[in-house]
């Protein structure tokens, strides 16, 4: 049996929170259900396109509002979103958020000290 190496290289968390995705000029309703530092998987109500730049409101409970420009790297009504940017403020929510849900904490923070990704061969 072949195995997959695990390239992920972030704490994930196990959420659900609302989303709107803003792409190509229209917006989406969706469903976050998996979430990190460095972006999320989702359900929309519509089809969203691998390859495309899209913004993004993460819509917690209290009012807070995580505003993030991403990349659709998955296609369809279960996607998934690469976070490119976003302002400090938004990041430390994050951070706030994943921190909150992960099973250790102190890793998410270890996390920040290296690079996701090396530099490609």
């Amino acid at each position: 049996m072949l195995m997959t190496q695990e390239r992920r290289r972030r704490t994930r968390v196990n959420l659900e929170l609302s989303l709107l995705v803003a792409c190509d000029g229209k917006q989406v309703r969706g469903v976050v259900h998996d979430l990190s530092l460095k972006g999320l998987a989702c359900s929309t109500a519509d089809r969203l396109e691998a390859g495309k730049d899209c913004d993004l409101v993460l819509e917690l409970d209290s009012g807070v509002r995580i505003r993030v420009h991403g990349r659709i790297i998955r296609d369809g009504r279960d996607s998934a979103i690469d976070f490119v940017r976003m302002d400090e403020v938004s990041f430390g929510h994050l951070r706030n958020l994943v921190r909150l849900y992960a099973e250790d904490a102190d890793a998410v923070d270890d996390e920040l000290r290296t690079p996701a990704f090396g530099p490609e061969s």
